[in-house]
């Protein structure tokens, strides 16, 4: 590994960046890099956290590694894989939540991720296309959806993941489902929902173990919807609906495809769906999984 680019957002959690940018290259110095061979720059958006990505890969930089929360993660990933996937991603975590990181057991202690940005090891993951967005960890519509619509990155950066439950009681009071016609494995299957979640990690709003079947590199999507849950079982189960622990539940309803598209059936609301925790497309959206196109850095251990 000769080459290195960090992209960081500043706007992120909670930490102060450029005392990490200083610490994160003193690390590289100390570790036998050259200063002519390390370059750290923040782009002014996300379109343009995804150019730089891809540039960089392009050039085969050998580490890009992203210092920043989930939707940073998100646009050097699909950047890195528009580049021809030369470069392997790295990770600091430093987000609010840090999902990406908690699923790929990537530490959350800054010396042990920085530790494993060089002493780690490249692993092949799974990314999705979702419409011409690149998709890493989750997708969702609906009550989940709804509740973090609200949120913002002040709420994020002040409240954690206690900043999605803000909201709870509004969505809670409103009770909408949504009629949706999910095309998968050639058939299409006509649902009302309250709740639509697909991921590609076993890590939901940084909730690990939310779904052990669910593997980084196995070329699938999980995904579910809950077409049943009334107001009272809602409350009943919130606690377990913040856990992800969504078989606590009744009429639960699972599939995994490589292939999903999702279209709205209702004239009177076109739900907008949440990527990564941030506002996305409106319906229709097509996700297919790319299996294994980006290398990762990651403990050994995992």
């Amino acid at each position: 590994m000769k080459t290195i680019l960090v992209i960081y957002n500043s706007k992120s959690g909670n930490d102060n960046k450029e005392h990490l940018v200083s610490k994160l290259k003193h690390f590289f110095l100390n570790h036998g890099f050259s200063e002519e061979n390390i370059h750290f720059i923040e782009p002014e958006s996300a379109n343009q956290v995804f150019n730089i990505a891809k540039e960089a890969s392009l050039k085969k930089t050998d580490l890009i590694v992203s210092m920043g929360g989930d939707g940073t993660i998100n646009k050097v990933a699909g950047g890195i894989y528009a580049g021809g996937s030369h470069s392997v991603l790295g990770i600091l975590p430093s987000g609010s939540v840090n999902n990406f990181a908690k699923a790929l057991a990537i530490p959350q202690d800054t010396d042990a991720a920085m530790a494993n940005l060089i002493s780690g090891r490249p692993k092949a993951i799974d990314i999705c296309h979702v419409n011409q967005d690149t998709m890493i960890s989750s997708l969702t519509l609906g009550f989940l959806a709804d509740i973090a619509a609200g949120v913002t990155s002040k709420d994020k950066r002040r409240l954690g993941k206690l900043a999605f439950f803000k909201d709870v009681w509004r969505v809670l009071k409103r009770n909408r489902a949504y009629k949706l016609s999910l095309f998968y494995q050639g058939e299409v299957h006509q649902i009302r929902t309250k709740i639509l979640l697909v991921t590609l990690t076993h890590s939901v709003a940084g909730m690990t173990g939310f779904d052990p079947k669910a593997k980084v590199d196995d070329g699938l999507l999980c995904c579910y919807y809950i077409d049943k849950l009334k107001l009272w079982q809602i409350l009943l189960n919130l606690r377990q609906i913040r856990r992800g622990q969504f078989d606590k539940l009744s009429d639960i309803s699972y599939f995994e495809t490589d292939q999903l598209t999702i279209k709205n059936r209702s004239r009177r609301h076109n739900p907008v769906t949440r990527l990564e925790g941030d506002s996305s497309s409106q319906l229709p959206v097509t996700l297919s999984v790319i299996p294994q196109s980006i290398n990762v850095m990651v403990p050994y251990q995992d």
